[in-house]
């Protein structure tokens, strides 16, 4: 085996761009913190998202068994997409604003907390969510996909709002986006069994948490083998204005009263401008299948000791 693939030498990706530059200026000390852990660190700053998936996939095609990235949920959005099925392990450096995947996974919140885990490289399975649109390919998403209000919710927030701290950032599209909605039809198809009414968002979470704490789904893991799925039905302003101050401070949705269930694939027919998106990313438009892909990824986390 060649020095580039290696078990010391690791390619990081990162986004220097994410939580507000703070991966960026993370850069020296990351060097010489993964050099004091014994670490050949090759360190990559794509500046777009094409170029941050085909350096995974690269990665891949020269044979590493390891890579490590170092931003936010979108960046780790890009990279799984660029490795699946190549049998690469992830080490993540949370570094973005709202880290939920992170979180998830019970990493520290101090990047370089996080990147000491990486010289143990402990690993654990974790399940992956398969989302083909309509009108685009197949993709991936780690931690909460939604259509709807929460897709244009999501697509404010990286855009007009973009400016705004974490949940700040998703609460402020999800206002912008609840003001010019209409509810929509929507049948969903999991295993067999059907739904059918309206709705103003459905969240189909693998995480618990999104847009920077909003806890859409505090019972969700990683790693149980189901999606837990969240229908809000039609919405009137008096709810949201309700639901709201929990949703600032604590990130609950008591006030919304979802439906849940728990699907391991579900088809989602709805009316054709309704917008899906992966990990706060715009994935394309209804009719969505989805499908759970169990223990598809190795991360790197925090060893637990033996009882």
């Amino acid at each position: 085996m060649d020095s580039e693939s290696s078990d010391n030498t690791v390619w990081v990706l990162g986004n220097r761009r994410a939580g507000r530059a703070r991966a960026g200026r993370l850069a020296p000390a990351l060097e010489r913190l993964l050099e004091s852990g014994g670490f050949r660190a090759k360190f990559f700053w794509p500046s777009t998202r094409e170029e941050m998936r085909a350096l995974a996939a690269e990665a891949a095609r020269c044979g590493h068994r390891k890579l490590v990235v170092v931003g936010g949920d979108g960046t780790l959005l890009d990279a799984i997409n660029g490795i699946h099925g190549s049998g690469i392990e992830l080490g993540i450096i949370p570094a973005g604003d709202a880290n939920d995947v992170a979180a998830a996974l019970g990493l520290p919140r101090d990047p370089l907390v996080a990147a000491r885990l990486l010289f143990d490289w402990h690993t654990r399975p974790v399940d992956l969510v398969r989302a083909k649109c309509a009108d685009a390919e197949a993709r991936l998403y780690a931690g909460v996909g939604g259509a709807g209000l929460d897709a244009e919710a999501a697509r404010l927030a990286g855009g007009r709002f973009r400016f705004l701290p974490g949940r700040a950032r998703y609460l402020a599209g999800a206002l912008q986006a609840f003001s010019g909605r209409r509810a929509f039809e929507v049948t969903l198809d999991f295993g067999g069994q059907i739904y059918r009414g309206p709705a103003d968002m459905i969240a189909l979470a693998n995480a618990a948490s999104y847009g920077g704490g909003i806890q859409i789904a505090p019972g969700a893991r990683m790693d149980d083998g189901w999606l837990d799925v969240v229908v809000v039905e039609a919405l009137s302003w008096p709810k949201v204005l309700w639901a709201l101050p929990a949703l600032c401070w604590s990130g609950g949705m008591g006030g919304l009263h979802p439906l849940r269930f728990s699907a391991r694939q579900l088809k989602i027919q709805a009316s054709p401008g309704v917008a899906f998106h992966g990990d706060g990313e715009p994935f394309g438009h209804a009719p969505i299948e989805i499908e759970l892909l169990p223990g598809a990824l190795r991360v790197v986390c925090a060893a637990v000791a033996a009882p």
